[in-house]
């Protein structure tokens, strides 16, 4: 009889051990790493020297001085909201671009390595139609008369009665990332990923209405001849638009409270049968020396 009490309770350790199993796997479960390449949603450029001109969806964007040292400054867009579930957490945002273009012609092209910076955006800023048609870069360095709602050195919307609060765009003076931008033309570059940028990014997915983008800003932009053209979405070899190439977790599912309410009581009724079993057999125990 003591081996038919050692059974019994083996039979009622079963599920109690497949019950803690059960209830542990549920209640473990690692993020999903995930990892998407965004294409831009808007590319613009704005000129100081001409400040009622833009390129608003024009092939190429400019960033740094022109041939009199006057700032050009670009703006680029992506619709993370639209792409990356609300939950997600960054863990890791770069940005590429290709060079189309660099300031001078000839043996006066500019040589010297141009810091090109990311600042994120504080405004947002229409994405207009000017130069919607334009296949070209060369010799659009002044851009076009701005059309309405294109954004300009001193709006963020051509008129529209929605100025910048400071002319030049509305930009967080801290630099997101940065990156060292040569010469060689349909070269990609790359600004790593940065806490900072980072950061921006999440901003971005977690409050969209504040999602604005970033300032492309030379640090030599008052230079004679320092900038730099990159391609844009629209240009006609899509391996040379920009790219955002992101990586994210999605937070643990967690375990639904009913499940942890049934996972109880079948514990508690795990318990009472144990106490049993082992008031059973000791009372076999009894009887059976």
């Amino acid at each position: 009889m003591q081996f038919n009490s050692i059974k019994t309770r083996k039979r009622l350790y079963l599920p109690f051990n497949i019950l803690v199993l059960t209830v542990s796997a549920l209640s473990s479960s690692n993020a999903l790493a995930v990892t998407v390449t965004l294409g831009a949603s808007k590319v613009s450029t704005i000129f100081e020297n001409q400040p009622d001109n833009s390129i608003g969806k024009g092939p190429a964007v400019f960033v740094g001085g022109d041939a009199s040292g006057s700032p050009r400054r670009g703006m680029i867009d992506f619709n993370i909201a639209a792409n990356i579930p609300v939950d997600a957490i960054i863990t890791s945002a770069q940005l590429t671009l290709y060079l189309a273009d660099v300031a001078g012609t000839g043996a006066s092209e500019d040589s010297t390595p141009r810091t090109i910076e990311l600042h994120r955006l504080t405004s947002n800023w229409a994405h207009g139609p000017t130069a919607i048609n334009v296949t070209t870069i060369a010799g659009i360095d002044q851009g076009f008369p701005a059309i309405p709602p294109s954004p300009t050195w001193n709006e963020r919307r051509f008129q529209q009665n929605q100025p910048w609060t400071t002319p030049g765009g509305d930009f967080n003076p801290v630099i997101s990332a940065s990156k060292d931008v040569g010469q060689t033309i349909n070269a990609a570059y790359v600004w790593a990923s940065t806490p900072a940028l980072v950061a921006d990014v999440q901003a971005m997915l977690t409050t969209p209405s504040i999602n604005s983008g970033w300032l492309l800003q030379n640090s030599d932009e008052w230079s004679v001849d320092s900038y730099r053209v990159f391609y844009t979405q629209v240009w006609s070899d899509t391996t040379l638009r920009p790219q955002l190439l992101l990586s994210y977790e999605l937070q643990p599912v967690p375990v639904p409270a009913a499940v942890w309410l049934f996972g109880g009581g079948l514990l508690g009724l795990a318990g009472t049968m144990r106490r049993r079993a082992g008031v059973s057999a000791g009372t076999n125990s009894e009887m059976n020396p």
